[in-house]
């Protein structure tokens, strides 16, 4: 008599839990032989995946017994494995080629968590990881638990899910297949935390998941040039090397950081630029050939993470800047330009609590966007009637001595006039 109430039991939970089952799992009345859950990476708006990877482990749940209110749950037998490595270990990885889905084409029901209330300022990347139970065998009827754990280690930029496990319960029922016996899963529920299902087949949707989420916290960086003065030259190109700071951890410096602003793919040389033109080509653009071997430059859209910890170089003219979008939160930078004959100057707008002199900025953490206007001044004194004061007294005496000749040659002709009507 109790084998069958557990089982009118079961069936019961089976109809309610498959209200509340995650996406991709079978409803009741179809076995499954596998379990699906999501991986989802929450990025800002126009911010490129990293190149970050997370590992998971799968192990059996441990046996919980009945109560007067919940169903015993029993540990997962041996046999499930992850679909893509046939092992209980995987590891999912991101990539900067990554397919973004906008925040606002989320699936009703998803569990993502997102940074902010507004549903147009993120975007996020979703990966799969599957459970196999095809290898599985169930001894009896009941509820089978497993437990998926994502390793958590330090990353620069990467936050965590609160929880970094997932209970996977797998509902089994005796499958009728004449006169043997053999149980299979009908459909399984993933939940946030170790709770049973109660003896009314009700399941806590508050508790249900439909994945593990993590976001990728990051800031903007950009900087500009601006040249003043009487005397400075609006063609000239000065020298900015960016340099970030701090440990990337886990994140690849393959990650790619986008690269924007308004500058030249192959600055042109001049008396006032003392670079070479195609080293400032090579540091703001990429180079190609065509098939007589030409150079081809063409507008760098993205820096690594590597670069930029190297010491990227960038080359700017007055009017002239560059973005670097999709920084890691907590990184620290130092944007320098090299020292020309001005008087250098610098405004930060933004992560103010950094430090600065004439030509640099220093920052241990960016921790929001921020705008560096580096400004070069040149000025000198022309004063406005130098010119005319210098040449007035010359050309006084010189149109005074004109006058005197003509004067004396007049007065030559007029006396040689008048001895020749005497002479007559």
């Amino acid at each position: 008599m109790k084998k069958y109430k557990l089982a009118a039991a079961l069936a019961a939970c089976v109809m309610v839990v498959s209200q509340l089952a995650v996406p991709n799992v079978a409803a009741a009345g179809d076995t499954i032989d596998s379990v699906q859950i999501k991986k989802y990476l929450v990025i800002k708006k126009n911010v490129t995946s990293p190149t970050v990877s997370f590992t998971y482990t799968l192990a059996s749940g441990t046996a919980i017994p009945a109560t007067d209110t919940t169903h015993e749950i029993k540990a997962g037998p041996d046999g499930a494995v992850f679909a893509s490595t046939g092992g209980t270990s995987m590891t999912v990885v991101f990539a900067p080629d990554d397919a973004l889905t906008p925040e606002s084409s989320a699936p009703s029901g998803s569990t993502i968590q997102f940074a902010t209330a507004d549903t147009s300022d993120e975007a996020y990347v979703e990966k799969d990881i599957t459970v196999d139970l095809s290898g599985v065998t169930f001894p009896a009827a009941g509820i089978y638990r497993y437990i998926i754990t994502e390793q958590t280690p330090e990353a620069t930029g990467i936050t965590y899910d609160s929880v970094n496990k997932r209970y996977i319960d797998v509902f089994v029922h005796k499958y009728d297949q004449g006169e043997d016996d053999k149980y299979v899963a009908y459909t399984a529920i993933v939940k946030l935390n170790d709770g049973a299902p109660d003896t009314e087949g009700k399941a806590d949707a508050a508790t249900k998941s439909t994945g593990f989420t993590n976001r990728y916290a990051t800031d903007n960086l950009s900087f500009s040039k601006e040249v003043t003065g009487n005397q400075s030259s609006f063609n000239q190109y000065f020298k900015f090397t960016v340099k970030l700071t701090g440990s990337l951890s886990t994140v690849s410096g393959d990650t790619h950081v986008k690269l924007g602003g308004v500058f030249d793919a192959k600055p042109a040389e001049s008396m006032a630029t003392v670079y070479d033109g195609d080293v400032m080509a090579r540091a703001n653009s990429i180079e190609t050939f065509d098939d007589e071997g030409e150079s081809i430059y063409t507008k760098r859209s993205y820096v690594t993470l590597s670069q930029l910890i190297e010491g990227k170089d960038f080359y700017l003219k007055g009017g002239q800047s560059i973005s670097l979008t999709g920084l890691p939160t907590g990184m620290g930078y130092v944007v320098t330009e090299v020292e020309e004959d001005y008087t250098p100057s610098v405004e930060v707008t933004g992560d103010e609590d950094c430090s600065k002199n004439e030509n640099s900025v220093t920052d241990s953490a960016l921790t929001q966007n921020t705008n560096l206007a580096f400004i070069n001044e040149r000025s000198g004194i022309i004063p406005a009637t130098g010119v005319a004061a210098a040449f007035a007294l010359p050309v006084a005496v010189l149109l005074a001595g004109i006058a005197g000749i003509v004067l004396l040659v007049l007065k030559r002709l007029k006396g040689s006039n008048d001895n020749a009507a005497e002479g007559n």
